[in-house]
C-alpha cells in the first residue's frame, strides 16, 4: 500500500453543527406548508371525491392496503400541494445558481434570459393564485351563503365577516412560502459553501 497518495478528503471543510440545524429547521417548516396546503386542498378541491384508488385495476389492491378511503382527489391535492411548496424553491435555487442576483441587469440583457423570467413569473402568479384561491374557499366554506357566519367562532369566524381581511391573510400565507423557500434555499447553499 502506497500511504503517499493525498487523501480524497484533503480540502474538505467539516460541516458546521449550526448550518446542519439551519437546514434541518428549514426542511421542517417547508414540511408543514405541504402539509397545510395538502389539507387546505383537501377541503377545497373537491375533483373526483368518489373515484377510489382501492378501485383501479392494477395498483387498487396496494391502496386499499394503505387506505381504504383513499380517492383521486387525494392525488390531486398531493400533486398542488408539491406544486405550491417546490415551485418557489426551484426559482430560488436557479437565482442563486445562475448567480442572477449579483447582476440582475446583464443577466436579464439576454432575450433568453427574459423568456425564462418571464414563464418562470408566470408559473409563480399562477402558484400565488393557486393558495390565495383556495386559501380563502377555506374561509368562504366556515360561512354560509356568501359569507353569513353559522355558529362559528374564532378566527374563520371573524375572516369569514370580513371578505377583505380574508383575502389579505391568504395573499400573506403565499408570500410567506416564496420567503420561506428564499430562507431554505440559502440554507442549502450556505451548506454547499461551508464543504467546499
Amino acid at each position: 500500500m502506497n500511504f503517499d497518495k493525498p487523501s480524497p478528503f484533503d480540502g474538505v471543510k467539516a460541516v458546521s453543527p449550526s448550518g446542519v440545524i439551519k437546514v434541518l429547521f428549514a426542511v421542517s417548516l417547508e414540511a408543514a406548508m405541504f402539509i397545510m396546503f395538502y389539507a387546505v386542498y383537501t377541503e377545497t378541491i373537491g375533483l373526483m371525491n368518489e373515484t377510489y384508488l382501492s378501485e383501479l385495476p392494477v395498483l387498487g389492491g396496494m391502496f386499499g392496503m394503505l387506505d381504504p378511503d383513499a380517492n383521486a382527489s387525494h392525488i390531486i391535492s398531493i400533486l398542488l400541494a408539491t406544486f405550491s411548496v417546490a415551485t418557489p424553491l426551484f426559482i430560488w435555487a436557479e437565482v442563486h445558481r445562475q448567480s442572477i442576483l449579483d447582476d440582475p441587469q446583464e443577466w436579464f440583457s439576454h432575450p433568453q434570459n427574459q423568456i425564462l423570467a418571464s414563464i418562470a413569473g408566470l408559473v409563480l402568479i399562477m402558484v400565488i393564485g393557486l393558495e390565495v384561491v383556495n386559501l380563502y374557499t377555506l374561509v368562504a366554506r366556515g360561512a354560509e351563503g356568501g359569507f353569513v357566519v353559522q355558529q362559528e367562532s374564532g378566527v374563520m369566524a371573524f375572516l369569514a365577516q370580513n371578505k377583505g381581511l380574508a383575502i389579505g391573510v391568504s395573499a400573506v400565507i403565499a408570500v410567506i412560502n416564496i420567503i420561506l423557500a428564499l430562507f431554505t434555499t440559502r440554507a442549502f447553499q450556505s451548506l454547499k459553501s461551508e464543504e467546499k
